[in-house]
């Protein structure tokens, strides 16, 4: 009796620590919501919106390896002498993959791409990467000390101020969307440094021996966690840079400002239930894990299932009348992207469920194969082009098939994970 009473308390806290995350965090989703159409109707074109999604995706790949994962690592790490030594090893990381982003902003006008146009991109991506890999190494740490409250706060503060000043920015053109979102950032990373500094300063100080013990104990998590991500942020990632590089850029724009609805809401769900679901993974005995990953996985493709209907009941002239002409083409593109986002949602938001298990292995295999299939796609796309450029229908149908695709992965993904359950609850 006792033992379901404790289980009954954790469940509740762990519900009380998503709940908490999500509103807190909805606030700025909320903010980033009401912006999104003032922006596009007063402030920005579909070009400024393609310039933010290609920049979104470079840096999203780029930080996805920018701290070899030493952020999710720090979650395990009870002793903060061993905790702070993680923090300095993803530090150090963190400052090669900031030079690595420089040099690849700085080389991509040389190798003729349409990304290198992008204006200030090589004062953008590497402040931009910086500041992705400092949120994550903070949220890591108070992920670590179960402060979700703190952590909520953090990334509402700055999801805030990211929207304010990308109204701010409007004089310096498309790049006023991009340096919104980096001074929003660091506007996270500010609050988080203040939260953590009574903590870090009782640490033991990391040495050259602390940080060796702990780089032994989180090796997997560069060995298989940090390839894994870079594997999947390239995949999803591809296929905008792909767009950019081959489509016209009014439809990369449109496309991205379409995404940008769809995963606002969807990034919610996904980043408030993965801190706290990995977090909470040790509390859960092995021969109960099947339920549970069973019961949140159904319940968050309902809900994303139910999210995503929304769309179809928006008309189409009350969305041009609101945001202009030029977005005429929005919500289709969005009705056609948004079916592969309810297994994206399940499956990213529960994806530590791997490491947990000591899996770490099965994540790259995962990942290697969806890029082998997006990469498939375009490649074959490609070749198939009669053109340097795509045309109108040559796209549409572009997105119809990436949204197959990755549907079909994502699904995969959850099949794969509950096999990976099942094989746990027989050791």
């Amino acid at each position: 009796m006792s033992d379901d009473l404790s289980t009954s308390h954790k469940l509740m806290r762990r519900l009380r620590d998503m709940l908490g995350l999500m509103s807190s965090a909805g606030l700025a989703q909320g903010a980033a919501v009401l912006a999104l159409p003032l922006l596009q109707r007063y402030c920005y074109g579909p070009v400024a919106f393609a310039d933010m999604a290609v920049y979104t995706q470079m840096a999203g790949i780029l930080g996805a390896v920018a701290t070899l994962r030493m952020d999710l690592a720090l979650v395990k790490h009870p002793e903060p002498a061993v905790a702070r030594a993680t923090f300095a090893n993803g530090l150090r990381a963190l400052l090669f993959a900031t030079g690595l982003s420089l040099a690849i902003a700085l080389l991509l006008p040389l190798a003729g791409s349409e990304m290198g146009q992008i204006q200030w991109l090589w004062c953008a991506l590497p402040f931009g990467v910086l500041a992705v890999g400092l949120n994550g190494l903070i949220s890591g740490w108070l992920t670590r000390e179960e402060r979700f409250g703190t952590m909520a706060a953090m990334r509402a503060g700055g999801g805030v101020a990211g929207e304010a000043l990308r109204f701010a920015a409007t004089p310096m053109g498309s790049i006023g969307l991009i340096a919104g979102r980096i001074a929003g950032q660091w506007c996270s990373v500010a609050w988080g440094l203040r939260a953590m500094a009574g903590a870090w300063r009782e640490a033991p100080k990391s040495t050259k021996a602390s940080r060796s013990v702990a780089w032994k104990q989180d090796r997997p998590y560069s060995r298989f966690t940090t390839p894994a991500n870079l594997l999947a942020m390239a995949a999803n990632g591809l296929f905008i840079l792909f767009l950019f590089e081959f489509g016209e850029g009014q439809f990369v724009g449109v496309v991205g400002a379409g995404m940008a609805y769809l995963t606002v809401a969807a990034g919610l769900v996904i980043r408030s239930v993965n801190d706290v679901f990995f977090k909470h993974l040790d509390d859960i005995p092995t021969h109960r894990l099947l339920r549970h990953y069973a019961g949140w996985s159904l319940g968050l493709i309902a809900l994303s299932t139910m999210g995503i209907a929304v769309l179809w009941g928006i008309p189409d002239a009350l969305a041009t009348r609101v945001l202009g002409n030029a977005w005429k083409d929005m919500l289709p593109i969005m009705r056609l992207l948004a079916p592969w986002m309810v297994p994206w949602i399940a499956a990213s938001s529960l994806s530590g469920i791997f490491p947990h298990l000591g899996r770490q292995s099965w994540t790259l295999a995962l990942d290697a194969l969806h890029l082998v299939m997006v990469g498939g796609l375009l490649w074959t796309v490609r070749t198939a082009m009669s053109s340097e450029t795509l045309g109108q229908s040559g796209a549409l149908q572009l997105v119809r098939d990436y949204t197959l695709v990755q549907g079909a992965f994502y699904g995969l993904a959850i099949g794969v994970a509950f096999f990976a359950i099942a094989q746990a609850g027989r050791r």
